[in-house]
């Protein structure tokens, strides 16, 4: 996961400095041209991936069409998806684990976000008896799991709150790149939300955009995460593949521990926890 995740980074930073050498009066209209033709690449790409021999450890029976997969990673390779699946609930059990609460101790557990069950799948080979959930946005994508996960409780949620769980109804809710993608405003209100269906003593854990990834931003860009530790960048990039409201969020470990810390007591910060990304637990 890591080495897939650096090549993402090491690839924004090329477009930075692709950009910078792109004269500020055209760069809306060449965004306009590329971001168009990079759609058109990204559903033909999905197309023919749906189309060819799979070639992968598992039964491709177990793979979502490559139009979910691309929703979740950007990618639609199918050995990505299985090995960053795979890894991401390593990295997952191993942080719970520091904090003296392994995922074998939670009872009822919520994937926040789970798209079309990346790490889901691995949780629910591993630990075939527990009440695992899982919800999100895209209803393609949990009508794939609940085709191909069995075992599992799915719905579908809006952009915002609520969900459909009753109240302090979760041991454990996890967000994997969830908050990586939403506005301040959406952040908070799912704050309070998480918040409402997680048990007293319960754990959320979440993952943000570490400072691997803040070398990508423009130096104007930069200074205004320095000044909030916190910034929101929109792009017209994916239109029409994800939801207008999913954009890219950055954070600073002092932003995350004050701003979650209102409704949750922070347990751990683990700077590249997960990859490129930084992963924390908190505690109801």
């Amino acid at each position: 996961m890591a080495g897939d995740a650096m090549i993402k980074v090491e690839g924004e930073a090329g477009m930075v400095q692709i950009k910078a050498m792109v004269p500020k009066q055209i760069r809306p209209v060449v965004r306009s041209i590329y971001f168009g033709l990079y759609r058109l690449l990204v559903k033909a790409q999905c197309w023919y991936s749906d189309r060819r021999d799979r070639t992968t450890d598992v039964d491709s029976s177990d793979i979502p069409p490559a139009m979910l997969r691309f929703r979740v990673a950007e990618t639609t390779s199918v050995q990505s998806f299985v090995a960053v699946g795979r890894e991401t609930a390593k990295c997952v059990e191993n942080a719970l684990e520091s904090v003296g609460r392994p995922f074998d101790s939670f009872q009822s557990v919520l994937d926040f976000g789970c798209g079309c069950g990346r790490t889901l799948i691995h949780f629910t080979r591993k630990f075939p008896g527990k009440a695992l959930h899982g919800t999100d946005v895209d209803i393609e994508s949990i009508n794939w799991c609940r085709t191909h996960l069995p075992n599992t409780y799915l719905t579908v949620n809006d952009s915002l709150p609520p969900i459909c769980y009753p109240d302090q109804h979760f041991d454990l809710v996890y967000c994997i790149s969830v908050f990586t993608h939403l506005s301040e405003d959406h952040q908070c209100r799912w704050l309070s939300e998480l918040h409402r269906v997680i048990k007293p003593g319960g754990i959320l854990l979440v993952t943000v955009h570490g400072p691997q990834t803040w070398k990508n931003l423009s130096t104007e860009d930069f200074e205004r995460f320095q000044q909030k530790g916190f910034l929101f960048k929109t792009s017209s990039k994916l239109t029409g593949i994800v939801p207008s409201w999913y954009h890219t969020a950055y954070h600073c470990r002092e932003y995350v521990l004050q701003t979650f810390s209102p409704m949750f007591t922070p347990l751990t910060y683990l700077e590249a926890g997960l990859g490129y990304q930084d992963l924390v637990i908190l505690q109801r």
